[in-house]
């Protein structure tokens, strides 16, 4: 579907696009349908480029269609394009006891509105799967507009001490992992019954429409699953910078000298969005991403501060980004001693 910009009203404000994307498309599906009904009727040996014709012809009649839909105004062409779709379910739902309607007329017309019939899933694929992308994209402007309302973290105490008090979850990437594929296994066995016990009914669905419907009343419930069982686990925390190393409170209080840490990971967005401090006698993840906020504020976490990475650094870490995701793993010097420089140090630029 050709996105083009519209003006204030909603509208195109570009006349020529409908001769490209609304007339053109539409002569080419009329000419590619009556050729292909008109090909599938001289004989057996062009069935096939007749079948390609009816298929390029049915869809590029949508596409015209959808087109002209999308030069509508807003409310106008949610209207349309709905009242569009529901003729769509309507043929499709008709389309099998059509074909077996046209069986019992004449040798002239029989094969050609069969063929021209056949024009109908295609075009009726096109209308469904362009009304779901447009609800899709209403969503995610939505919850962009949710998620730039919503307060977000901020690093809070003196520049000497800063810290941060979040909701998160005791769960470690390789658990959440496991729990995920566990539940996506169990989908996909409560799918196959499904299918299975409604194939009679199945069979009548579109590959898409058959996506959707099992994504809408088996994904989404088990992915509720997956944050329901995530956030019976969660718990407040305090993560505060000190000089020479990190003091977490969360029930118990864990002081973590630097010469103690091993590895440090923070990544701040997504469902993956964690803190894990990692030393040779204990580790632990904090999972943010999928866990409610307290006060409706953000799921995620602050970016790391410049301090906070220069004292890293200079404690004898090496900063590797990946993907959102900011990780710190111990040098490999036994040599190296670097004595503990405070969060207010850190923050000046280098000299020399």
């Amino acid at each position: 579907m050709a996105q083009l910009r519209r003006d204030r009203r909603g509208r195109r404000p570009d006349a020529g696009w409908r001769r490209w994307f609304v007339a053109a498309p539409a002569i080419v599906g009329v000419a590619l349908c009556a050729a292909g009904a008109l090909t599938g009727a001289s004989g057996s040996e062009l069935e096939l480029p007749a079948y390609l014709c009816v298929i390029v012809g049915g869809w590029a009649l949508a596409f015209a269609a959808v087109n002209a839909v999308d030069g509508l105004a807003d409310p106008v062409a949610w209207i349309v394009h709905s009242v569009l779709a529901l003729a769509v379910i309507a043929l499709l739902s008709g389309f099998l006891p059509a074909l077996e309607a046209l069986r019992t007329l004449p040798d002239p017309w029989r094969r050609p509105l069969g063929f021209a019939l056949l024009a109908v899933p295609p075009a009726g694929g096109w209308v469904l799967l362009t009304l779901l992308g447009r609800v899709s994209t209403l969503f995610e402007r939505r919850a962009a507009r949710r998620a730039a309302a919503l307060p977000r973290p901020a690093w809070s105490g003196s520049d000497s001490r800063p810290e941060l008090t979040i909701t998160a979850a005791r769960f470690s990437p390789r658990r959440l992992t496991t729990l995920v594929i566990a539940v996506t296994v169990v989908g996909g066995i409560i799918a196959a019954a499904i299918v299975i016990l409604t194939e009679r009914w199945v069979t009548r669905l579109g590959p898409m429409a058959l996506i959707v419907l099992l994504g809408v009343f088996i994904g989404l419930p088990l992915y509720g699953i997956v944050r329901t069982i995530v956030n019976r686990r969660r718990t407040r925390i305090t993560l505060a910078w000190t000089t020479g190393g990190l003091a977490m409170e969360s029930g118990s209080s864990w002081t973590v000298p630097f010469p103690t840490l091993t590895r440090f990971v923070w990544r701040e967005r997504g469902d993956m969005a964690r803190v894990e401090v990692h030393t040779a006698q204990r580790s632990e993840t904090f999972l943010v991403g999928m866990v409610r906020q307290s006060g409706g504020a953000a799921s995620e976490l602050p970016p790391l501060q410049h301090r906070m990475v220069r004292a890293l650094e200079h404690a004898g870490f090496r900063r590797r980004d990946h993907r959102g995701v900011v990780r710190f793993d111990r040098i490999a010097d036994p040599d190296r001693t670097a004595p503990a420089v405070s969060l207010v140090d850190a923050a000046q630029p280098d000299r020399g």
